[in-house]
């Protein structure tokens, strides 16, 4: 096999350096992310398609392994090379235990829908649990766990994305679903809006008509600190009435209304920063 192509093996790994990094410590547990988006480049997603069942198998397994392994290190190792955990039988109990959100896994793997990713890349973003994403709508994003492998530079890195508040936010977007009013902090330099739905990832998601497309706009912050929107929808995307040509980065003001689909409205805040 050409070193040119990912490795199924490298797609385990980034899931699993996904979950240390997106560990949340309790007090009598540690929580791990449940639910796992993996972005492949199409070539790579072509060719190991046909693989996905045993990699997703792989990679719940490893998951599975590390837990207890982050488990057992809860136990001071000095003490076990000493032989005190048969003298003091407590100590045989890790101090905490390490759990998955939704008691197991679900890992999906889906074609990078926005050509940003090259042959060899992989990106893997988590969530504590698919039940609680109202949660993160209403602007808890701390557990969104993003882990990348680029081609050729060996290494991945993990970053946290979102805010839970104004503090460390670039802009705040307000709006009323199904599910009521919430407020959503975007922390991260692009974020996609979107109507919630199986399979498919989006930072901003609405509980709402099918009008609204599963991944519908993107909102992205340039390095000058302006705002740009762009359209990905079928039936459309409004700034303050107008609507935008699709698929083209067209300038957001720092304080407007989105329209999606001409069913569900978003007030946009650009958040000042000290």
């Amino acid at each position: 096999m050409s070193n040119e192509r990912l490795r199924a093996k490298e797609i385990v790994e980034a899931i699993v350096e996904n979950m240390r990094e997106g560990l949340e410590d309790l007090v009598t547990e540690v929580v791990a992310p449940s639910l796992y988006q993996v972005y492949l480049h199409d070539d790579d997603y072509d060719r190991l398609k046909t693989l996905m069942a045993k990699i997703e198998g792989e990679a719940a397994r490893m998951l599975d392994a590390e837990l207890v392994r982050l488990e057992r290190g809860e136990v001071p190792a000095v003490k076990r090379l000493l032989g005190q955990v048969r003298k003091k039988p407590e100590l045989a109990q890790p101090v905490r235990r390490y759990v998955s959100a939704a008691g197991g896994w679900q890992i999906r793997f889906q074609p990078d829908p926005n050509d940003r990713l090259t042959p060899g890349d992989v990106e893997v973003v988590s969530e504590f649990a698919p039940e609680v994403a109202a949660d993160y709508s209403a602007g808890s994003k701390t557990h969104r766990i993003l882990t990348s492998r680029k081609f050729g530079q060996g290494t991945m890195t993990t970053r946290r994305e979102g805010a839970t508040s104004a503090d460390g936010a670039f802009a705040k977007i307000a709006f009323q679903d199904e599910k009521g009013p919430h407020t959503f902090f975007m922390a991260a330099e692009e974020i996609v809006l979107g109507r919630q739905a199986e399979g498919v990832w989006a930072d901003l998601r609405l509980e709402t008509f099918p009008d609204v497309s599963r991944e519908h706009a993107r909102i992205k912050r340039t390095p000058e600190g302006a705002f740009r929107i762009k359209d990905l929808s079928k039936l459309g995307t409004w700034v303050d009435g107008n609507a935008i040509p699709p698929n083209e980065w067209c300038p957001l003001p720092d304080q407007c209304r989105i329209g999606l689909a001409g069913v569900i409205n978003l007030e946009f805040e650009k958040v000042a920063r000290p």
